[in-house]
């Protein structure tokens, strides 16, 4: 097993890995890729979740914008394209995505539980009752997937939550993981996933464990490879990570109606002023937790500067509280 600090730390190393030293070179569906088989690691700071390598930008906006999509249990292409075109093009009913992970995990999903319960309250009433369970497990790819998903078939298999020494351990099953595309936002939202978890069960994050049966990277983006891996590179991604450090702790529950309809709210503004009103209006919700979700509103305002004349998409991005998210965000 691979075992590493933080994600940065992480990602640099597998990709050496997979790219340096491969055990295949393969062409699924005529597309060639080196790979890695039955790849298992851990990372030590599940909140040290945020990739710091600057040639593989990293876009915190869809970041936001796909966790907001999954605690949501939302699964509409048409939303989450405002983050990323990626979407449109891989539905295979034109509408919904098979893998829009949190319509499987919070919502009681036909094609996973036959509509008949919602796994996220299964795993937290299990591990409430038996703190020692091994049976709190999240499945995300179904028999079904198969046969139906064509174009968007889920790479993630299962989440598996356990409580060992009073903290909330992850591990997660990976069919396939494509280390430039797939893993650089599955490692975030999972370990927020775990976090939370955690949070409603009044226990600590522990280990963050992953097992990816197909490690992978496409032809497409060996040269990015080649560029992320120069020795300078890797130097100051290292140290851009560690001067950042991890994200901040979060109690309590994601505000995911309040944040839902800042984000509803955001694309209906049509001015700089209705976007402050509504930004205001967000940060004066009474809930002890509300601050930490703030710098989430403002990523998603940033995204909104390209559309709305007389929004600064400087002044959102300096007043972010935490270092980490100006860091990437500066990238752009």
């Amino acid at each position: 097993m691979h075992l590493y600090e933080n994600f940065t730390e992480c990602y640099l190393g597998l990709l050496q890995k997979v790219y340096n030293e491969p055990e295949y070179e393969c062409s699924p569906r005529g597309l060639k890729i080196k790979e890695l088989l039955g790849v298992r690691f851990e990372i030590k700071n599940p909140r040290h979740r945020l990739l710091f390598v600057r040639n593989r930008k990293m876009s915190m906006e869809y970041l936001v914008g796909e966790l907001l999509w999954y605690f949501s249990g939302n699964d509409s292409t048409e939303w989450i394209s405002k983050y990323s075109s990626f979407w449109k093009n891989i539905s295979d009913d034109g509408k919904t995505a098979n893998s829009a992970y949190g319509a499987r995990i919070f919502r009681a999903s036909p094609g996973v539980t036959g509509d008949n319960f919602v796994q996220w309250d299964y795993v937290l009433n299990e591990l409430r009752n038996d703190q020692d369970s091994r049976r709190a497990v999240i499945h995300i790819r179904s028999p079904w997937d198969s046969m139906n998903a064509k174009l968007d078939v889920p790479c993630t298999m299962t989440l598996q939550f356990l409580i060992r020494d009073q903290e909330l351990h992850l591990v997660v099953s990976m069919r396939s993981s494509d280390i430039i595309l797939g893993l650089t936002y599955d490692v975030p939202a999972f370990t927020m996933f775990q976090e939370q978890l955690a949070n409603e069960l009044g226990i600590g994050v522990g280990r963050y464990i992953h097992v990816s049966n197909s490690l992978h990277i496409y032809d497409r983006h060996f040269a990015m490879a080649e560029s992320i891996l120069s020795p300078e590179e890797i130097g100051q991604s290292k140290l851009e990570a560690i001067a950042c450090g991890e994200m901040p702790v979060f109690d309590g529950k994601v505000p995911i109606d309040e944040l839902m309809e800042f984000e509803d709210g955001l694309w209906k503004s049509k001015s700089s002023s209705e976007i402050r009103e509504l930004f205001d209006a967000f940060c004066m919700i009474e809930r002890d937790d509300i601050n930490y979700w703030i710098d989430f509103c403002k990523i998603l305002i940033m995204k909104r500067c390209n559309s709305i004349i007389g929004l600064d998409r400087k002044e959102y991005l300096d007043a972010l509280s935490y270092q980490g998210f100006r860091k990437i965000g500066g990238y752009k």
